[in-house]
């Protein structure tokens, strides 16, 4: 198994360096061999996802709307269907060429209030009952293979009857700069400690980048969450279901810097995904979802702000890939949900199920009446064969 190594300034770690740690030795929990040959994550991205900047339609219109909110047409990475793809997908882009990747634009749920709570509620639940039972459970439920979680504590859409397991990489709240420099004042006059911290401040670590525009704060370049599960995944006897939530996806200021960094750790973090699983992959399907869009049109801080239509995608290489899948609205005024919003052509739980239905070989009337009561029909042809 792969060591993850963090190095960063905390306030634990102020006369020390935290070193690799190998995820073997982190109290992760022992697994039972889950379904064979088959592994299913789901990606949750918290904050709205602005799937319009992720994958571009090739509409004039689009700049119009969004002004210098969008990198510019030869930076996009045209994908041949009507969509071109942001440039900081470029693992995502390879995938896609390989035919693992498939994307569905104007998905939704059917939330329509734009409040992230109930929205990333609604989302983790599928239920129109009342209950806080999450959709990824009931599916355990059915399967019964085991699970895991790269959170803090399990997420909503894992909980309920099944026993789900959670792990989060110990990472610390970093000390801030004004703090490190009074050190580095204070001690001064004593040269081991002084040249230590001189030393330890120049270090680049793979996974660590100092980011000076956001208040100087050590940030996560990857997302070690999705490395982690997928080297968990590819261990003899790993779960065969995982998830990871990732936030940040808020953009109602600055979005196009926001977005072009955040892009960049959601696709390499996914190459490390890849890498991790090994040979898993081709039996692996990556369901990625936001709990909503975001507004067509740029608002007035640079940003855009809660919508409705969203992206999903699948990665994979049990996705049927290479395309972009389901009904496109438009983005004319006249084809916008209520005048501002990507309208909501397609379905959540209609991937999903086909999803589970040809991946995990849940069978229709389970998905129907338990796992997503009330749902709309399954989408075709998202798995291969």
């Amino acid at each position: 198994l792969g060591v993850i190594n963090m190095l960063s300034y905390t306030r634990r770690t102020t006369l020390g360096l935290l070193g690799a740690t190998s995820l073997s030795h982190l109290g992760m929990p022992a697994f039972a061999k889950g379904i064979e040959n088959r592994k299913f994550i789901f990606v949750l991205l918290r904050g709205g996802m602005d799937g319009l900047s992720a994958l571009v339609p090739d509409d004039d219109y689009m700049s119009s709307l969004r002004l210098k909110l969008l990198p510019t047409l030869e930076e996009r990475l045209n994908l041949a269907n009507g969509f071109q793809l942001h440039p900081s997908f470029e693992n995502v882009k390879a995938f896609y060429d390989a035919g693992d990747v498939s994307f569905i634009h104007a998905c939704s749920t059917q939330h329509r209030e734009r409040s992230h709570f109930d929205a990333q509620d609604l989302l983790e639940v599928l239920s129109p009952n009342t209950t806080k039972e999450g959709w990824l459970n009931r599916v355990l439920e059915v399967v019964g293979d085991d699970a895991l979680a790269i959170s803090r504590g399990v997420p909503l859409a894992m909980r309920g009857k099944q026993k789900v397991s959670n792990w989060s990489p110990p990472i610390f709240d970093s000390a801030p700069e004004d703090l490190l420099n009074r050190l580095a004042s204070l001690y001064d006059k004593d040269p081991e400690f002084n040249e230590a911290l001189k030393n330890a401040r120049k270090t680049k670590m793979s996974t660590i980048s100092i980011n000076r525009r956001m208040n100087r704060r050590f940030t996560f370049e990857y997302p070690i969450p999705l490395k982690a599960l997928g080297q968990r995944m590819s261990l003899d006897g790993g779960p065969g279901v995982g998830m990871v939530a990732l936030d940040g996806w808020d953009t109602h200021v600055n979005q196009m810097n926001l977005l072009k960094r955040k892009f960049r750790e959601l696709d390499v973090g996914l190459k490390d995904l890849k890498d991790s699983l090994g040979p898993h992959w081709q039996n692996t399907c990556i369901v990625i979802a936001s709990e909503f869009g975001r507004t067509a049109a740029m608002n007035g801080t640079s940003g855009t702000d809660h919508g409705t239509g969203g992206l999903m995608m699948l990665l994979g290489g049990a996705v049927k890939g290479g395309n972009v899948k389901g009904d496109w609205p438009g983005i004319k005024k006249k084809n916008l949900y209520e005048g501002r919003d990507l309208a909501p052509a397609n379905g959540v739980t209609a991937v999903l199920k086909g999803v589970l239905r040809d991946h995990l070989g849940i069978d229709r009337a389970t998905l129907d009446n338990s796992i997503f009561p009330n749902s709309s029909r399954a989408f075709d042809n998202l798995i291969q064969s």
